[in-house]
């Protein structure tokens, strides 16, 4: 599975928010995480609506992390951002597959997905944030 570029910046936003005080602007972000600024104004909107950012317009405006990044599950970014982690349609729409009736391949497709899918609610961003070393 490969990250859409909006999962990504959404984590990395979050991560350096955690990191970092918890605040910000599109335009500091933007520049700090190497993102376009209309990019990330998408994602501030996004995790705004998705209720893990509180935002200010205007003059001395930005944005702030709305929820601890203790309570921000890494599965939750990613499927706001991206929707349901999907490996392969064959797991969606088995009823497409004349073999998914003890299918092996599709066995093993559902055992990584439930991993993938663990591995990342079992992390948050605060995990993600605390420095190494």
């Amino acid at each position: 599975m490969k990250l859409t570029r909006t999962a990504d910046y959404a984590v990395r936003l979050l991560i350096s928010l955690a990191a970092n005080g918890g605040e910000g602007t599109v335009k500091k972000k933007a520049e700090e995480l190497n993102a376009p600024a209309n990019h990330m104004v998408k994602v501030v909107h996004l995790l705004s609506r998705k209720g893990f950012l509180l935002t200010k317009k205007g003059k001395g405006g930005g944005f702030k992390l709305a929820v601890s990044p203790s309570k921000i599950r890494l599965s939750e970014v990613i499927e706001a951002a991206e929707g349901p982690v999907v490996v392969s349609d064959c797991l969606l729409h088995p009823e497409d597959c004349k073999l998914s009736k003890g299918c092996n391949f599709r066995k093993l497709l559902f055992v990584l997905r439930n991993d993938f899918k663990k591995a990342l609610h079992d992390k948050t961003i605060n995990d993600l944030a605390k420095k190494r070393g």
